[in-house]
């Protein structure tokens, strides 16, 4: 670089590794008040990123992929960056938590196909998206300004279920989780994370009511009831549920819906959609039984929801099922039932 006075924006998309001319530019970024840092590797190997980026103080936007990152032990933090999102990465010399709760200003934090030994743990107060993907034992979210939250668990040895067994019987995995997003808006997870939300007790009357969720986006294994209730729960506890998307899966076991869980839910029907106007349910596997489940689902909706707008069935185009659902009563005068090819838009910001 040969670039005098300051440099505000920084983007480089790389194929192989550069990792001397790295540190260079890193302290000529240092040094110029780079504001804006984007840096995408493609190459087998992780990029490695020098400590030297730590003291890029003016950063405020970091978008990084496939990258080894050496923070060092002193580092303060970056006290007016707003975004950032790591991808593929590999954090040493402090924790995420570490450099999460060193960014006061922090808005909006995506992190994506990580490892993180134990308690994963964001602590952001002025965090208001996040997008979460990875491989962690346990989670601790405490941002209170939150109103957008995805979250996906991946662990490929399930070493979660041991760490959250040890609390089990103690508090419900969806209270002291979410217990702190008193804000969220819209939420997103995905099928590990249900599996982590079910572990321990449900209660059947959560303490935890998101008044503020009005958007929901959770997938439904209709062969593990401890699932179901799960995601069931998440529906009680957002009493001003208008938008709801559910993806079926099925991995085989049971062939009926659980009684024990229809006997729950017929009791608190009459509360359960009352605010829902758009439901998506979403059909990703071909199976008889699945069909099954989102029929019955679906006349539950549409028995119990008295200002819904639409049920749309997305990829899924079996006349009799559409036969079927049209004979169901429904509660809102105003449901329309369609068939949609996809929904790529739902819950985009």
């Amino acid at each position: 670089m040969v670039h005098c006075g300051p440099i505000l924006n920084f983007k480089l998309f790389l194929k192989h590794p550069c990792n001397e001319a790295m540190g260079r530019w890193m302290l000529i970024l240092s040094r110029n008040g780079v504001r804006s840092f984007d840096l995408r590797y493609s190459g087998d190997e992780k990029c490695k990123i020098p400590s030297r980026f730590f003291s890029c103080v003016a950063l405020e936007w970091v978008f990084m992929s496939c990258c080894i990152i050496n923070a060092p032990r002193t580092f303060q933090g970056f006290k007016l960056l707003r975004m950032i999102a790591l991808e593929n990465f590999n954090l040493t010399g402090i924790s995420i938590g570490n450099l999460v709760s060193c960014c006061p200003l922090l808005e909006k934090l995506g992190l994506h196909k990580f490892i993180h030994q134990g308690c994963l743990h964001i602590m952001a107060p002025n965090l208001i998206q996040l997008h979460l993907y990875g491989e962690f034992h346990d989670l601790c979210i405490e941002t209170p300004k939150l109103t957008f939250g995805s979250i996906g668990l991946y662990s490929r040895n399930r070493d979660y279920k041991k760490s959250v067994a040890e609390k089990a019987g103690k508090e419900s995995n969806i209270t002291r989780v979410l217990g702190y997003l008193h804000n969220i808006q819209k939420l997103h997870v995905f099928d590990d994370f249900i599996d982590y939300l079910a572990m321990g007790p449900i209660p059947e009357n959560p303490p935890t009511i998101f008044y503020e969720l009005t958007e929901i986006d959770v997938p439904l294994c209709c062969s593990v009831q401890d699932k179901i209730a799960a995601a069931f729960c998440l529906f009680k506890s957002a009493p001003n549920l208008k938008k709801l998307r559910i993806e079926f899966l099925y991995y085989g076991g049971e062939d009926q819906l659980p009684a024990q869980i229809l006997s729950k839910l017929k009791a608190t029907e009459g509360c359960l959609f009352r605010c829902l106007e758009i439901v998506n349910i979403v059909h990703v596997q071909n199976n008889v039984l699945l069909a099954k489940w989102m029929l019955e689902f679906a006349k539950l909706v549409l028995n119990t929801a008295p200002v819904l707008q639409k049920l749309n069935v997305i990829n899924f185009e079996d006349a009799t099922f559409f036969t079927k659902l049209e004979c169901f009563p429904k509660l809102s005068k105003k449901a329309e039932i369609a068939s949609v090819k996809n929904d790529k838009d739902w819950l985009i910001m």
